[in-house]
């Protein structure tokens, strides 16, 4: 089989070479473009679900404003037993207003004394919202579902909102054929007080979303603005009662609003069965969208309904094929100025090298008086430098062919003995190798035989010995993961992804069920004393690496039978977190040792040796949160950590005076 010559095979390798690199960077590309589309249209789609609940909670918070000032109103005009009625139009006025669909003044009774329209007047009234302002004497708002008989009572235009006519719809959860007769309203109540714990009477406005277009589309329009993809609207919002549309700007195929089509069943189990919140995509109507739905609860906590906000996937599917259409072209056309490339670098490279290996070949033959001749202008670079290294090797070669002659005695000696001793090392590290080999597959036989009772029944002795093999290998798994994190510390990678955190839930807990089998073996004794409702605005991911930390501590040096004692209290806009243990503590004058890199401070008598790591991290992580640590200690009894969080709340302290300025000018407005 004759040789492939130098050309073509520097051909094929460059040519290989820039088609695997095509290839490759093709698929990362693919790869990378991918998963930034996605995680930018559900980046999007979550940041518009929470702006979606944000205008609802606002009207919301307006209409209980509306309520309270016109409750403020009627408590200062009222001045006897009985609720005296506001003077005409008010009401009426106050409704038009404030865009209300009905508006109430109901007595202590729960008797509606008079409305801004309708005939409900005289009627009785139980609803949530009423009986909580009457018998707690504070406003309050929430979602509701009413009949179609108490919005009669207001108008028929109102009752015939209550009416959806249920749409099968593709991909939902089972045959639901039962049209709608109630309806969800946005309702708020507040009471009429007119002494300290004397209320005479409620104020109540509510708000129909049945069909209410108006609602959704200015929701839609604060969030995506109005444009549209391919003439469908590239953003929607919807507001479902159960799992029926009842408001929304999701058009069907005829192009109206998809009122009375339901959801996907997917999307029915996760978020009305389970009150779990979705992201992703999911089919809507006819077409799929990128979504974010989560659950609706009415002023008991049932969940009624859902809201949603998504985007057409379309959109996104497009753009990723676009990219992907335009890095194929960049790839093909790179791929292809490399195959010319390698046509002209295979030419220049091989010709020089092939009369090279020609002279070679004379040179080998006994021809040093062969030379090379001097390489033309074009080529004068590590060519030439490369012909003129090869005639002064043969001048070299020609000069000491006699020198060599004279020594080849000395070098055949020398040879023998290079041989020798090479054989030697090849000999004793054969050898060497064998052994180990042998005593490493003997460890692996007899572990596996002991572990698997191949040898009979274990021993307390060889519990103890697999015992004392998990503990080495818990104790390097705790020295990878404070070096991993030590080496993001002095990267600057500790990136703070803080978001409102329950202590007790979300971080104590997980952790003790990690390390509960450390202190059951050294019978230690937990509390927690963190109220449940304490969050903090912190990293869960990084306040979990804290307190593995700082528990395992005290599991590790913590005394036989002791007791560990986690604590909290709130500061100001702070939460400050204690993690105490019996043992035998430090001295105060080494309490700043504990948290220097690589310190360690075994007590009298301890065998286990860390990393000296786990507490510089913890206090890394808690300084990137901008809390600080420290260390109290009574040496020979008991050793404290303590570190403060900022509460989740600490930005909003001065939110009730923005409210308070808020309400005077719409009571001023009101009064006017």
């Amino acid at each position: 089989m004759r040789d492939v010559p130098l050309r073509t095979k520097l051909l094929v390798a460059i040519i290989s070479v820039a088609s695997v690199g095509g290839v490759l960077t093709l698929l990362a590309g693919g790869f990378l473009l991918n998963a930034q589309v996605i995680q930018e249209a559900n980046r999007r789609v979550e940041l518009a679900l929470k702006t979606a609940r944000s205008a609802l909670e606002t009207r919301l918070a307006g209409t209980r404003t509306a309520c309270s000032l016109l409750a403020d109103e009627l408590g200062a005009m009222n001045g006897g037993p009985e609720l005296a009625l506001p003077p005409e139009g008010l009401l009426e006025g106050l409704r038009d207003k404030a865009e209300f669909d009905y508006l109430h003044l109901i007595d202590a009774r729960g008797i509606i004394r008079a409305t801004a329209r309708g005939n409900a007047t005289g009627q009785a009234d139980s609803s949530p919202l009423v009986q909580v302002a009457l018998k707690e004497g504070r406003a309050v708002d929430g979602f509701r579902i009413v009949p179609s008989s108490f919005l009669a009572s207001e108008s028929q235009e109102l009752a015939a909102k209550s009416h959806v006519q249920v749409i099968p719809t593709p991909r939902a959860k089972g045959d639901k054929q039962v049209d709608l007769s109630e309806a969800m309203v946005l309702e708020a109540a507040s009471p009429v007080v007119v002494a300290p714990g004397r209320v005479i009477g409620v104020v109540r406005a509510g708000m129909v979303i049945n069909r209410n277009s108006d609602m959704v589309d200015r929701i839609r329009n604060t969030v995506f603005t109005v444009s549209t993809y391919k003439g469908k609207n590239f953003g929607t919002v919807t507001i479902f009662q159960d799992d029926v549309r009842i408001a929304t700007n999701v058009t069907g195929p005829d192009g109206s609003r998809a009122i009375g089509t339901r959801v996907s069943a997917e999307v029915y189990d996760q978020v009305l069965r389970d009150g779990r919140t979705w992201l992703g995509p999911a089919f809507v109507v006819g077409n799929w969208y990128v979504s974010a739905y989560e659950p609706i609860r009415d002023v008991q906590g049932r969940v009624v309904g859902m809201l949603y906000a998504g985007v057409l996937k379309d959109r996104y599917d497009d753009a990723l094929r676009d990219a992907m259409s335009m890095l194929l072209a960049i790839v093909i056309l790179v791929t292809t100025v490399g195959v010319v490339m390698s046509f002209w670098l295979s030419s220049r490279i091989a010709g020089p090298v092939v009369g090279l290996t020609q002279a070679a070949v004379r040179v080998a033959q006994g021809e040093l008086e062969y030379r090379l001749p001097e390489p033309g202008s074009a080529q004068r670079d590590e060519i030439r430098q490369l012909v003129t290294a090869f005639n002064q090797m043969v001048t070299a070669l020609q000069q000491r062919d006699a020198q060599l002659r004279e020594t080849l005695d000395d070098l055949r000696s020398t040879s023998d003995e290079l041989r020798r001793w090479n054989q030697n090392y090849l000999d004793t590290l054969e050898f060497i190798t064998h052994e180990l080999k042998n005593q490493v597959a003997a460890m692996k036989v007899n572990l596996l035989a002991v572990r698997d009772g191949y040898v009979g029944e274990l021993t307390e002795e060889q519990y103890e010995a697999l015992d004392d093999v998990s503990t080495a290998i818990n104790r390097t798994e705790e020295m990878i993961l404070n070096y991993l994190n030590l080496s993001r510390i002095e990267k600057g990678e500790l990136e703070v992804r803080a978001q409102p955190v329950a202590i007790s839930s979300d971080i104590l807990r997980p952790v003790l069920r990690e390390l509960k089998g450390q202190f059951e073996e050294k019978r230690m004794t937990v509390e927690v004393h963190v109220p449940d409702d304490m969050v903090v605005q912190a990293d869960p991911a990084l306040l979990q690496i804290v307190y593995e930390n700082l528990l395992s501590n005290a599991a590790k040096y913590g005394r036989q039978g002791g007791t560990v004692r986690m604590t909290g209290r709130r500061i100001n806009g702070w939460v400050e977190l204690h993690t105490w243990n019996e043992g035998q503590g430090v001295s105060a004058e080494r309490l700043e040792e504990l948290f220097r890199k690589f310190s360690r401070l075994q007590p009298p008598g301890h065998q286990e040796r860390g990393t000296g790591l786990g507490l510089y991290i913890t206090r890394e992580i808690v300084r990137k949160h901008g809390g600080e640590i420290r260390a109290e200690s009574r040496e020979g009894e008991w050793i404290d950590f303590i570190f403060t969080l900022p509460r989740h709340d600490m930005l909003l302290e001065e939110f009730p005076e923005d409210v308070a300025d808020t309400a005077e000018a719409l009571q001023t407005t009101l009064i006017q």
